[in-house]
């Protein structure tokens, strides 16, 4: 039997009333610390920008990353999505707060962003910090054991985005299933527009997770709902 909650809160309340140890694994997109604003036109919930993504967020990444540590039972993984120009300052991070990054993963988006659009090149991946608590072996899935640290899960069109950073449901649900059991408990406290919820119900686990924006919530509510 699964159970999926979500609330309308801190993440901080949220972290700070759960047992520690409860958790199985945590599978997470905060904040990238970099003042996103949407291209001019997006519809997009967070077309005017994203709570605590203020470029000196490292501290308050780093109070949520120990609590997550807390939380998170003995032998056990971490998913936290960043992009390549925060690296630097999120992986000794997660170190001090008593995490072992294990690969910094690449997801292959299957198209490209905006960015500087003459100065750069087009980006098309992110990154996915992969860290343990201990140790914990990886899951079989599709008949495989050893999958490499690319991603390859094309990103949704954007004409079908709610959420500017929303990930694929089908890429949260491999991982999902590389990294925990049936019935597990899975935690996002940036629960965005819901996808995190959405992979763990339909992979059989169990999930808490929160969203600060009100606004934001409601379409994760519609999300789970649909």
């Amino acid at each position: 039997m699964t159970n999926i909650t979500i609330t309308n809160e801190d993440c901080m309340c949220l972290l700070r009333r759960t047992e520690s140890e409860s958790v199985d694994l945590v599978l997470t997109d905060p904040p990238y610390g970099i003042e996103f604003r949407a291209t001019r036109g997006s519809k997009v919930a967070t077309a005017k920008g994203i709570l605590n993504d203020h470029k000196d967020n490292i501290g308050f990444l780093e109070s949520v990353a120990v609590e997550l540590y807390r939380v998170l039972k003995p032998n056990s993984h971490l998913y936290w999505f960043t992009r390549w120009d925060k690296v630097e300052e999120q992986l000794p991070m997660l170190r001090r707060c008593g995490f072992r990054p294990k690969n910094a993963m690449i997801w292959i988006k299957g198209g490209h962003g905006m960015s500087d659009t003459l100065g750069a090149y087009a980006p098309e991946y992110e990154v996915v910090l992969f860290c343990h608590k201990g140790r914990r072996l990886l899951n079989e899935v599709d008949g495989r054991k050893r999958h490499t640290d690319v991603l390859r899960f094309s990103k949704i069109a954007p004409g079908s985005l709610v959420h500017s950073h929303q990930k694929p449901t089908a890429l949260l649900e491999f991982l999902i299933q590389k990294s925990s059991n049936a019935g597990d408990l899975v935690l996002d406290p940036f629960l965005g527009s819901g996808s995190t919820a959405l992979a763990a119900r339909n992979t059989g686990r169990s999930f808490v997770g929160c969203e600060l924006s009100e606004e934001i919530f409601q379409i994760a509510q519609q999300q789970l709902a649909a």
